[in-house]
């Protein structure tokens, strides 16, 4: 009789871990939910190779199964870039939700310094080369047009494979020289100033007028030259 009741209570204890191992969520599966939901919700060009991957989750996490949809959500202030938080919670049986560390890297192909650059150079065609990068990761705006690199100035030095981006250069940089030309209906002028901020190709920068030294708004038009209307 003793034996009896000591392989019912060790069937008992079997029984009861199954049941307790059969309503714990399996981690891998939120996992899962969440690089689904932000592949579902990244939208760039075909050309953009995309990586998503998640972090780790503490494997002593016991969460209820879900008898409900998984939904995957993306928090405030969250970003579908870099390094982010995607939440999952579960209604039913018994509501939950959790944060998972999801780290989005966006591949392109962008301008970078074939080699080593001073600040103060002025790049040429021979001084770039395009490579595929994660453009999550850059600060600045990158470029994939030369044209709009081509004959500005660095304003820090880079090193060799570095990105060339908005913060890195300026087509008319703070000190510079520049020819503003003025225009309105029935004049069109042209005088020299110099540029109070850096700026690129269609940005409207400070400029101080060195005759009236008067300060004003300009379109940077190209290398040294820029336009105010008035």
């Amino acid at each position: 009789m003793k034996w009896g009741s000591f392989l019912i209570t060790i069937l008992f204890l079997f029984v009861s871990d199954t049941l307790k191992a059969a309503v714990i969520q399996d981690l891998y599966s939120l996992k899962t939910a969440a690089e689904s939901f932000v592949q579902s919700k990244i939208s760039i060009d075909s050309d953009n190779r995309t990586e998503v991957s998640s972090g780790k989750l503490d494997p002593r996490l016991r969460l209820t199964a879900c008898t409900s949809e998984i939904i995957a959500f993306m928090p405030p202030g969250s970003r579908l870039q870099g390094n982010t938080t995607v939440g999952v919670r579960c209604e039913l049986p018994k509501p939950w939700s959790i944060y998972i560390p999801v780290k989005i890297s966006i591949f392109q192909k962008v301008f970078v310094a074939l080699n080593k650059m001073p600040r103060g150079q002025i790049v040429s065609e021979s001084d770039i080369t395009l490579s595929e990068i994660d453009i999550s990761q850059i600060r600045g705006h990158s470029y994939i047009n030369k044209d709009d690199i081509i004959g500005t100035k660095l304003k820090s030095t880079l090193k060799a494979n570095q990105v060339i981006d908005s913060s890195s250069i300026c087509l008319i940089c703070k000190g510079d020289t520049v020819s503003i030309t003025a225009n309105s209906t029935s004049i069109s002028v042209s005088m020299s100033g110099v540029a109070l901020n850096d700026g690129s190709k269609g940005d409207k920068i400070r400029v101080q007028n060195n005759s009236s030294r008067r300060i004003i708004e300009a379109l940077i038009v190209d290398i040294g030259l820029v336009n105010a209307n008035i």
